[in-house]
């Protein structure tokens, strides 16, 4: 079996939605990873480019590169381990779209939402047609 936690970075509990994965993951002996969608910073970047305005050059891979760290770090202390990794993937787009396109090429038989609750969320959960657990 393969899990796989999803997380934006408008949601702010990544700890508790890491746990979860872990627990659920350990409970059916699962693979696990991480999918974090920068919704946030994928509108930033569309409305400087409309704006014309380009950000700098590097914002998107530091902030990226930043993100995969942070839940890094959180998913050690979880874990309880210094050393311990899992397999991280950061990426700027529309939540959707960024899903199904993951999906596409990483089956699973789970995954785990770690977003903010929404109509939005509810229409891509339904979509999928994919057993879902939403951490709020």
């Amino acid at each position: 079996m393969k899990f796989t936690l999803v997380l934006t970075d408008s949601y702010q509990d990544c700890r508790k939605a890491l746990k979860a994965l872990d627990e659920f993951a350990n409970a059916f002996s699962a693979d696990k990873d991480v999918l974090i969608v920068m919704e946030d910073l994928y509108r930033l970047e569309s409305a400087s480019l409309s704006l014309g305005v380009p950000l700098p050059p590097d914002t998107i891979p530091t902030a990226k590169k930043k993100m995969e760290d942070r839940v890094l770090s959180l998913w050690r202390k979880v874990k309880g381990d210094e050393e311990v990794v899992i397999d991280i993937s950061v990426v700027a787009g529309d939540l959707k779209e960024e899903v199904e396109k993951f999906l596409k090429d990483n089956p699973r038989d789970m995954i785990i939402w770690g977003c903010q609750t929404s109509a939005q969320l509810c229409k891509i959960v339904e979509n999928l047609n994919i057993q879902s657990l939403i951490i709020k």
